[in-house]
């Protein structure tokens, strides 16, 4: 509430500013309503904090319902203020607008006469604040309490304090998922349960046991799922089986047949150890029907790992329920010790030590709210401020929920802006497990939550407050993003639980069924931002649309495909929930978006991703000048965007990723000067009027563009080098990946194409590039790709006129290469690697590939020889740890002195016949020439076997896969064998 009131204080004084720039007058004596609004909330503005922690620590009624009455205000000011400039911020924007596609003349509007229609808005601005004036001043009038000033102060530690005292239950745990620990039966337990309250560390628990060296080295196959919904749901939705080990999330929804076969061709022939992450229920016929056909399918020996709750996990002789309990107090004192003094040692006087001891013992012996209490003690140094901890009444309010008191403290002690971006995540789901940066700052900057400083924007200071909120033990878990900063996190359970209380109606998240909602909701006309989930086709929303009219946020998610109700209510939806700052249809399957959108003025998030039907939007879109994120992904019908997208002056981002029915970009974008994120630049194609759309060169002044950007149907014009120079890629210095992709066009041959990728040199930043549909004969390396050191990634496809491939073991830099769909490519020799044939008086020359990691051919057709040709001298991919071949199925052999280099750890071939032939396990007349390479896998099943099966004993075999086991060597090798018993064996290939 006390950053509400900043911002309102902030948006008071653009009003007088503005006034003065543009000549903008209010109607007569509503400047003065302006002043005394002014000096209204700059009275208040110091009491409000201590309002809400007097309500959160002491339930005071009366400091409750002053908030509620003072955050109407709020709520109502902030949105005639927000209205007031918008009509500013258009009026300025339609006066050097013109619009391509109706006129040529240009729009003149003079903000200083506000004629038409400007005038009525003027007075029913003011109208408005009138209202609200004489509102606020009842509401002052009745004050009887006065609230004290808080102070806050930034935690700055991350995260990286262990768990003390947990040695013992993750040997346990070991002991039962190696099988070194049996029941009465002489069975060791295929199913581990970990039960516990939370915050005890079940999850720590299990991770530590998960990255364990001998569990990496007995499971050759792992998986973790982040559950957090009922058992019978995560198993009908997941589907994400791409690689080992894998650990996602439950997001992705599929069919139950498709999730079987997946998870069966997943986990067939390995030994594998499942994790599942928070488990909230689990019904026993759904136990015994899904979760056991991972046994079915993999090797004996095979675990699986539960983390819940709730003892009423179904039990039989192949489950152990593993009880957690808090750890001691000694323990506890540890882990506070080190988090507190930043992994220090420190002298503490008794005074101090017996606070100390009082706060742990607080906590109940939870590691977590142990380690968010030191956080929260690392700026409170003196010994009377950890007393004030100790001293505060939150400990006696909230006896019926330990958690809370520290969570509280630690919540007190946040700045306020950072508060309100913390209580937001009150709005996901329980089970939104991870959290993605990007996406949560966005949102975060459409409510205002975020204010740009003289040295940070606002994207900067949202990932200050990210990394804060990690710090402070609110976030954990954060996932890197590989370039050293977080790309998302996730929120325990305890403190999911903890925002909801605080939000109470304010944020709110509900599923719709047919027959009712799943979720407490108490006063709908307070709800202001609302995640709604159907999860059946003919569910409707719960509540009419007028009722939700206070909502700056409304998330809509959808459990199933085609769901009509929001389709078939747009006109209606769009039309009443006229405050929304954050909105999300996606998935909607709706051809069209209404044209009332031009009606949610003050919206600043826009989500229409993944509506695969939508072919146009409307010009109304052009309407929002708020705007800050579109985002288009997903939309591959979308056809054209509208030609007012140039008013949107302070959009920052746009994703058109997977729009690729997309011809052109309307023209006016080069005045989207305030873009940081354009996924896809369409070049015109030629059928299309130049006077309608922009080109290559308008991308000049967009020097804020930074991750990635693809730009395509380069080369479709004569004069394209020109404008390619005038782009000035080079000054788009936060670039990380770049694509390219030229025009195709069979039957023509593009010359210009190498002139084409020259004049587009990238900045230095550049990791990632990607080319596709290359025109020309033969690609050349351009002269800037030899010098950007952080490029270590590139992928290039479908190059239709090269015959060789290009030498791009030149690139001293390049860790990862891929190279598909290049049809007219019959050999690859020397002139891949970049060697040249005299070079004796050059030694740098003889080093090809010098850190490249790994290779992958795809869809080469036409390839058949692959001959590097070179001396043994030569050092050649001195550093590859990985070979994929994929779909080349005239190549007949591989080179000998790449399988045999001994830095190569992993071959994979799919679908290569004449290669599958050839290096068959124990029966291709070139298996010895593979056959020490650890990880070797044929059309996606592994191949690898350790040690020579004739002759050996059971107690000496150790196989990663038995599918490719001859016939005769089955029943005995693995007849009588516990671990073999449950196997399946199911032939790859006809070997017999």
């Amino acid at each position: 509430m006390a950053h509400l009131v900043s911002e309102l204080l902030e948006l008071l004084s653009s009003i007088r500013f503005y006034e003065v720039k543009q000549e903008v007058r209010l109607v007569v004596g509503v400047k003065e309503e302006v002043k005394n609004l002014t000096r209204k909330l700059q009275s208040v503005k110091l009491e409000v904090a201590d309002a809400e922690r007097r309500w959160r620590h002491e339930q005071d009624e009366s400091a409750k319902e002053w908030l509620d009455d003072f955050e109407e205000i709020c709520y109502g000011l902030d949105d005639v203020l927000d209205e007031w400039v918008t009509a500013i911020l258009k009026s300025e924007t339609e006066s050097e607008y013109e619009n391509p596609s109706k006129s040529k003349r240009k729009l003149k509007i003079h903000s200083s006469c506000f004629t038409c229609g400007h005038v009525s808005l003027r007075d029913d601005i003011a109208s408005k604040m009138k209202k609200l004036n004489e509102k606020a001043d009842r509401f002052f009038g009745r004050r009887e309490t006065k609230f004290e000033k808080s102070i806050q102060y930034y935690a700055t530690a991350v995260d990286e304090t262990p768990v003390c005292g947990r040695e013992k239950e993750k040997d346990e745990i070991m002991k039962l998922l190696l099988g070194d620990s049996t029941d009465q039966g002489g069975r060791s337990s295929d199913v581990i349960s970990i039960v516990g309250i939370a915050g005890v560390g079940k999850t720590y628990l299990a991770e530590l046991v998960y990255e364990e060296k001998s569990i990496k080295e007995e499971f050759n196959f792992k998986i973790w799922v982040s559950v957090s919904q009922s058992f019978a749901k995560i198993i009908a939705e997941k589907s994400d089986f791409q690689s080992v080990p894998h650990r996602f999330s439950s997001s992705d929804r599929v069919g139950l047949n498709d999730l079987l076969e997946e998870t069966a061709l997943a986990v067939f022939g390995k030994k594998f150890l499942l994790v599942l992450d928070d488990v909230q229920e689990i019904d026993s016929s759904m136990w015994y029907k899904y979760l056991r056909c991972y046994f079915e399918f993999g090797l004996p020996g095979s675990k699986v790992l539960i983390t819940t709750r709730s003892d009423l996990v179904p039990v039989d002789n192949l489950t152990c329920v593993f009880p957690l309990h808090g750890i001691t107090e000694d323990d506890c004192r540890s882990l506070f010790s080190h988090r507190a003094w930043f992994g220090n040692s420190s002298t503490e006087s008794e005074d101090m030590v017996s606070i100390h001891n009082k706060i742990i013992s607080g906590c109940k012996g939870l590691p977590f709210l142990v380690k968010a209490l030191a956080s929260l003690l690392q700026v409170k140094i003196s010994t009377e401020e950890r007393k004030h901890v100790l001293d505060s009444k939150v400990w006696d309010h909230y006896k019926d929920k330990p958690g809370y008191p520290p969570l509280l403290l630690c919540y007190d002690d946040l700045p306020s802006k950072m508060r309100r971006c913390f209580t937001y995540c009150a709005v996901f789901s329980k089970d939104s497990k991870k959290l993605e940066q990007e996406y949560w700052i966005n949102l975060w900057m459409a409510q205002g939550y975020l204010r740009a400083t003289q040295i940070k924007e606002e994207e900067l200071v949202g990932k200050d407050y990210f990394e804060n909120l990690i710090a402070r033990s609110f976030f954990q878990n954060a996932i890197n993003d590989g370039n050293g900063s977080t790309a998302a996190c996730k929120v325990h359970d305890l403190v999911h639980e903890f925002a909801q209380f605080l939000t109470e109606n304010d944020c709110v998240n509900v599923e719709v069924r047919s027959h009712g909602v799943i979720g407490m909701v108490s006063s709908w006309d307070k709800v202001r931002h609302l995640k709604i989930e159907f999860s059946e086709r003919n569910a409707s929303f719960p509540v009419s649309f007028d009722k939700l009219k206070n909502l700056r946020s409304l998330l809509v998610d959808y459990c199933i495909s085609d769901y009509p109700f929001v389709r078939r209510n747009q006109d209606d939806l769009l039309s009443r929930l006229t405050c929304l700052r954050a909105l999300k249809l996606s998935h909607i399957s709706s051809e069209e978006i209404s044209d009332k959108i031009g009606k949610l003025i003050h919206l600043r998030y826009l989500d229409l991703s993944d509506n695969q039907h939508l072919k146009y939007l409307p010009e109304e879109i052009g309407e929002l000048h708020n705007l800050q994120t579109l985002n288009l992904s997903g939309c591959c019908e979308l056809q054209r965007l509208p030609y007012g997208l140039c008013r949107l002056i302070n959009l920052r981002h746009l994703n058109n990723y997977h729009t690729d029915k997309l011809t052109f970009m309307p023209r006016g974008i080069e005045r989207l000067t305030s873009l940081k994120s354009l996924y896809k630049f369409v070049v015109n194609c030629s059928y299309h009027s130049k006077e309608l759309s922009s080109t290559l060169g308008d991308l000049q002044n967009l020097n804020n563009l930074r991750n990635y950007l693809e730009i395509s149907g380069l080369g479709i014009s004569t004069d394209m080098i020109s404008e390619t120079r005038k782009a000035q890629l080079k000054k788009k210095k936060q670039l990380v990946t770049l694509k390219l992709s030229f025009v195709e066009c069979k039957a023509l041959i593009h010359d210009q194409d190498g002139e084409i990728i020259q004049a587009l040199e990238p900045p230095p930043s550049l990791q990632h590039l990607e080319i596709e549909h290359y025109g020309g004969i033969n690609m050349k390396i351009p002269n800037w790709m030899m010098h950007l050191a952080k490029l270590s990634k590139i992928c290039i496809s479908k190059f239709r006129n090269c015959d060789n491939l290009p030498p791009l073991g030149k690139l001293p830099f390049l860790e990862y290469l891929e190279i598909s769909d290049m049809r007219s490519v019959h050999r690859v020799g020397d002139e891949f690697l970049g060697i040249e044939t005299n070079h004796k008086e050059n030694e740098d020359k003889k080093k090809a590939f010098p850190k490249l990691k790994e290779l992958r051919f795809s869809r080469m057709y036409a390839w058949d020889e692959w001959d590097a040709g070179i001396a043994l001298e030569e050092e050649v991919m001195p550093c590859l740890l990985r070979l994929y071949i994929g779909f080349c199925d005239k190549l007949e052999a591989l080179p000998t002195q790449l399988l045999q280099m001994t830095t190569l750890e992993e071959l994979s071939v799919d679908d290569c016949r004449s290669l599958r032939g050839q290096y068959h396990w124990n029966v291709g007349v070139d298996w010895h020439h593979i056959s020490h390479i650890p990880i070797i896998y044929f059309d996606g099943k592994s191949m690898k076997v350790y040690g020579n099966w004739i002759g050996m004993n059971n107690s000496e075999c150790k196989a990663y896969s038995v599918e490719h086991i001859p016939k005769k060597q089955r029943n005995s090798a693995f007849e009588g064998d516990y671990r073999f018993r449950r196997t399946y064996i199911l032939p790859l290939f006809n070997l017999m």
